[in-house]
């Protein structure tokens, strides 16, 4: 429970603040009550999804517990090892990040952009589990 509520307190932090570093929200947390340290908080940044952009900390458009909707999805498959989702302007990172947090078995890796994902799976039977799971994940 520790966990999850400092894993709040830093998207709260990041999503208020200008942070630039790790030491920085190390200060940010000790004020709050919260004693790290930096490889407690490069994890906690990592299970948050946390992005640098332009220089300081930014939090997924997601957070956990969140609706999952979104505006389109639509798929398509590359070669044995690729499926590519395409959503509405704007939505590809937050399906990105609902997508790697469901963790699903068979994806080997998730690429988020404006309005395309690329996720890459072992192969062609893979790929058809994966694309079940995907859409289950919005309805």
């Amino acid at each position: 429970m520790l966990d999850q509520n400092r894993l709040s307190i830093i998207a709260e932090i990041i999503r208020t603040n200008k942070v630039s570093n790790q030491h920085d929200l190390k200060e940010h947390l000790k004020d709050r009550g919260f004693d790290t340290t930096q490889s407690s908080i490069s994890r906690d940044l990592k299970k948050l999804g946390v992005v640098k952009v332009e220089g300081f900390y930014k939090t997924p458009s997601i957070a956990p517990g969140e609706s999952s909707k979104v505006d389109r999805l639509d798929a398509t498959t590359a070669g044995d090892n690729l499926i590519v989702l395409k959503t509405g302007p704007g939505n590809a990172n937050r399906a990105g990040v609902i997508i790697d947090r469901a963790n699903i078995p068979g994806i080997l890796g998730t690429i988020a952009g404006d309005d395309t994902i690329f996720v890459a799976v072992a192969n062609r039977q893979t790929q058809a589990k994966v694309l079940r799971k995907v859409f289950a994940l919005f309805d």
